[in-house]
């Protein structure tokens, strides 16, 4: 059952250090975000699409009211939850005016995962379009070469051939092939997006995405390394926070190097598909990127893929026992097909849709297809 998502207006780092702790493994609310109390909210919850945003009172009774209200009207469907120092009839009377549906003391952690879940309930019937919720999945793999690329593109175009909104972000800044794999030659990037600019439009990011045929609208890397530099965290959680209204998917290649515009990718993704070839120095840096997956908290959003899934020394099952983290998918080897796709600048997908390996892809498509159905999309 998909859980609720939360996005949590506060300010106070310990009170953020606490949610995080009490809802880290939770079975049925995923604190998806952090909010300060102004207007960007409204763009974070644009973002995020939260089914709850819970407000911390922390600077006066007015200004939380201002945000509620203004949240309330805006985002049919969303749900409202306030953390008050102190309850009484007054301002229980305000909140509900402003369209907040639980009240809950700061004091009273016990009661706030049903004061959260209850509201997301009661508000549900509001909007005419819940369940159709974007999905960010971010394709990560531990070492190069583990094929991350190429199942990203082909994951992308599987998705957008079945009409769902596609779009296709390639965040490996230095050395990103994702325009090479689709035989697209771009003009402008991400680099030329992000100059001179800390927010940007979602106009101003189509006109600087490239349309392939296949329906996939793809932001490429910059066209040389020394450009990436440009790009900042801020800029990869706007831009993220930008484009995923208006997309069924979101689909991002990252490289292998966790640095920070790598990091805040993953934590402002929805899903993290991990990608691993079966050999010992995969699953050596696999173990590794778990490690920290895990002390981010975003261990629960990992999908775990074993790419060129051959007979050898290692099983699937070493994998499981070692990562202790279940196989979620596996994709046949075909070393001929993908280089032959490569090659032409072609999606294997398109290219060579009998092929087992583009078979794979196209299961590994319908794990987030079928999530959708069920959630009502």
């Amino acid at each position: 059952m998909p859980k609720f998502k939360v996005l949590a207006v506060v300010g106070s780092e310990e009170m953020r250090l606490a949610l995080r702790k009490q809802f880290s493994s939770d079975d049925e609310i995923a604190m998806v975000g952090f909010a300060a109390m102004d207007t960007a909210v409204l763009g974070k919850i644009a973002g995020y699409a939260p089914h709850v945003v819970l407000l911390a009172q922390e600077e006066g009774e007015a200004g939380v009211m201002e945000i509620a209200q203004r949240i309330y009207q805006g985002f049919p469907g969303c749900a409202l939850v306030l953390l008050a120092h102190r309850l009484d009839m007054r301002l229980v009377r305000a909140a509900m005016e402003a369209g907040i549906r639980q009240v809950v003391a700061m004091d009273d952690a016990g009661s706030l995962k049903d004061a959260v879940i209850r509201a997301a309930v009661f508000e549900k019937g509001r909007n005419g379009e819940t369940g159709r919720e974007p999905r960010v999945i971010a394709v990560y793999g531990g070492k190069g070469g583990a094929g991350k690329t190429t199942v990203a593109v082909n994951l992308a175009v599987a998705l957008a051939q079945t009409g769902r909104r596609t779009a296709l972000v390639d965040l490996c800044l230095n050395y990103g092939d994702a325009a090479l794999l689709l035989n697209i030659t771009a003009r402008d990037t991400i680099a030329e997006l992000v100059q001179d600019k800390s927010i940007f439009s979602i106009d101003d990011v189509k006109s600087f995405s490239i349309q392939h045929s296949s329906g996939v609208s793809v932001l490429c890397s910059p066209a040389s390394p020394e450009h990436a530099e440009y790009i900042t965290p801020r800029h990869v959680e706007t831009l993220i926070g930008t484009i995923r209204p208006y997309y069924d998917f979101v689909v991002i290649d990252l490289p292998a190097n966790l640095s920070e515009c790598t990091l805040t990718a993953l934590e402002n993704s929805d899903d993290i598909l991990m990608v691993s070839r079966m050999d010992i120095s995969n699953l050596h840096a696999a173990k590794q990127a778990l490690g920290i997956f895990r002390t981010l908290q975003q261990e629960e959003k990992l999908v775990l893929l074993l790419n060129a899934e051959h007979k050898g020394v290692l099983k699937r099952r070493d994998f499981e026992q070692v990562l202790e983290q279940s196989v979620s998918q596996t994709i046949p080897e075909d070393a001929k097909t993908a280089r032959l796709s490569q090659e032409r600048g072609v999606p294997f997908v398109i290219g060579m849709p009998r092929t087992p390996i583009a078979q794979g892809v196209r299961s590994l498509a319908d794990r987030w297809l079928s999530e959708r159905l069920r959630e009502g999309a």
